[in-house]
């Protein structure tokens, strides 16, 4: 069955959750389904958009204090406790007046209910243990893109570039996190979010971008009061140096990361952040995607800055990548470390190959080298200290290590950081075909069938299973490392036409979240994966490249049309938060027990002896 992801704008129903809506300013009712047993039915629960308060029929009423506008409704699942989903669902969807932050403070048994399940190898035990958070990056975000000094980005100048964005769109304006994060900590912490991940933009740090320059004021006081807000609210962030935002200067300066020049001024960079901002931070991640950065940004130049070098630039920029965060692993390493106490990796990514015929020996070979050449590019480097040999053997402009590089980049990561979204068809290449070429990649099999259900996104396919499969293939090539999973999420069919009250109901995007956790969750418990943190992605609905604000990954929905941004959390961040979010532990468990520098983590022993009764099996 090739069932799409789509969101009802009418009559749905929902393991229970009868809800009917119309347009804004219209009643909403929700009505929990009559039991079987004998006895009066339920009652039904419902609501209209007067007046200024809500009634669960005791007639008692609350004001939520503290609580940004359009979080209200996070507190229907019991983050502080409800009696009505009615209530709840009312004040988030009808937009009437945002000003009704009102709920009662007894959690309703059916509310809870009514969520879906929890995947079932998710038990109880691994939902403490792992640590479950969310993830953003600053230029889909903060906005305030030339404020308070931030010079221009490659992605500044891609963006005011007339046709690379859809509709338009920049991320000058963004969701307005440079002037919101108050709000938006509030949100997460409401959710019960203890892990944040984030990243700094490299022009509101270090406006003029290479070694020498000055360092903003304005830049390090922002940063400091979101880390200071964040760690106030109990929630730990994890944040990425590099999210893909260049400072212009530097590509106009030497060609970016084309140069080796590029190395010297990440460094120059990193070194001021861990400087001013490293008492505030104990999780770093030097880059994030290398494979977007260098194939998108220098190889085919669909991304910033546009280069179109082809597979010589996409390994050029690779390889000075990596020699940059080595360089900046060092520097960590040597001068900040034992003082912060910190951990630091790199995060990459990569797309599962499943073989485009089953029975295919020569498909099998071909999805085993499409899964080197996404993934083991860069991990084999961090972890075995050199490119994969199928791309050594037969990629002519890959660059050569020296044996000083091989041996400072190899293990200069804490843990393996993986963003992992889905599964393409590999095939083997046809007769013929240049040494060069190992696999012909593919978005439908021979019957026209795509690998899953599809998202909003051309390249993005629901395929669950492959999450347990891509785990299970990094955990057994680099020796069951620790590994975090740094972004995985789906922009659903369709919903940017949605109004935001049907947005919200995306109970889609739940289903998509259970079935890649039940694969990360057997991935785990029956293959030995030692894993210790996950982050969905993401928090907001956001400037998301190339597609401009039409994908939307969020777990909140951000209303643009309204003057303030609205935020109005979704479906989705209500069943992560009920039984993902508030069950985490505070502390990301350290599991690589070389790079713990000593730190007495809370499940550290727990795990690593998990780990060792895996390895007797």
């Amino acid at each position: 069955m090739n069932r799409r992801h789509r969101q009802s704008t009418g009559k749905t129903f929902y393991k229970g959750i009868n809800v009917v809506t119309s347009r804004a300013r219209e009643r909403l009712v929700v009505q929990a389904p009559v039991s079987s047993s004998s006895g009066p039915p339920r009652p039904r629960l419902s609501s209209s958009g007067g007046g200024k308060g809500s009634s669960d029929g005791t007639g008692r009423r609350h004001h939520i204090r503290g609580l940004p506008r359009g979080a209200c409704a996070l507190w229907v699942l019991g983050l502080t406790g409800t009696a009505s989903l009615a209530i709840g669902l009312l004040l988030l969807m009808i937009g009437a007046d945002h000003r009704l932050l009102m709920a009662t403070d007894e959690v309703d048994a059916r509310v809870l209910s009514a969520l879906p399940d929890p995947p079932s190898a998710c038990t109880s035990d691994l939902r403490q243990r792992i640590a479950w958070g969310v993830g953003t990056s600053a230029y889909q975000i903060e906005g305030a893109w030339n404020a308070d000094g931030k010079s221009a980005s490659i992605w500044d100048t891609w963006a005011h570039s007339p046709g690379k964005i859809q509709n338009g769109d920049t991320g000058d304006v963004a969701t307005d996190h440079y002037h919101k994060f108050e709000e938006d900590i509030k949100t997460m912490a409401a959710l019960g979010i203890k892990h944040y991940r984030m990243s700094i933009s490299w022009t509101r740090l270090m406006p003029d971008g290479g070694r020498g320059t000055h360092v903003s004021r304005a830049g390090v006081k922002f940063y400091t009061a979101l880390l200071a807000e964040l760690q106030a609210a109990g929630i730990t962030p994890v944040v990425t140096l590099y999210h893909w935002d260049l400072p212009q200067s530097l590509q106009d300066l030497y060609g970016g990361f084309m140069d080796p020049q590029f190395v010297d001024d990440y460094v120059y960079y990193v070194d001021a952040a861990f400087r001013e901002l490293g008492h505030l931070v104990r999780h770093w991640i030097t880059f994030n995607e290398p494979m977007s950065i260098c194939q998108l940004g220098y190889g085919i130049g669909v991304f910033a800055p546009g280069v179109e070098a082809g597979s010589t630039g996409q390994y050029k920029c690779g390889h000075h990548l990596l020699l940059a965060h080595a360089r900046a692993v060092q520097l960590y390493r040597g001068k900040y470390q034992k003082e912060q106490g910190g951990r630091i990796s790199l995060t990459i990514s990569g797309h599962w190959g499943r073989p485009a015929s089953e029975n295919s020996e020569a498909d099998a070979k071909a999805a085993e080298a499409y899964v080197e050449f996404q993934v083991g590019w860069l991990a084999d480097p961090l972890f075995l200290g050199d490119y994969p040999k199928a791309m050594r053997d037969t990629q002519k402009g890959l660059p050569k290590f020296t044996a000083e590089q091989k041996a400072l980049v190899m293990g200069s990561v804490d843990f393996l950081s993986l963003n992992f979204y889905t599964a393409h068809f590999v095939k083997a290449p046809p007769p013929g075909a240049p040494k060069t070429q190992l696999y012909e990649e593919a978005l439908h099999d021979a019957q026209g069938n795509p690998p899953g259900n599809s998202s909003d996104v051309f390249w993005l396919f629901d395929t669950p299973w492959a999450m347990r499969k891509m785990l299970a293939w990094v955990s057994k090539r680099y020796g069951r490392p620790e590994v975090w999973v740094t972004e995985n999420g789906v922009p659903l069919r369709d919903e940017a036409g949605l109004a935001v009250l049907d947005a919200l109901k995306d109970t889609a995007r739940i289903e998509f979240y259970r079935g890649y956790l039940d694969g990360l969750c057997r991935a785990v418990r029956d293959d030995g994966v030692n894993l210790s943190a996950y982050f969905a992605w993401s928090l907001l609905d956001n400037f998301e490249w190339t597609e401009g604000y039409r994908a939307r990954f969020g777990l909140v929905a951000v209303d643009r049309r309204a003057r303030g941004l609205t935020r109005f959390p979704k479906l989705s961040a209500y069943w992560l938060s009920h039984h993902f979010f508030k069950h985490a532990p505070a502390e990301i468990a350290c599991l690589e027990i070389k790079s713990c520098g000593g730190q007495a983590h809370q499940h550290r022993r727990h795990l690593a002896g998990l780990a060792a009764a895996d390895d007797e099996r």
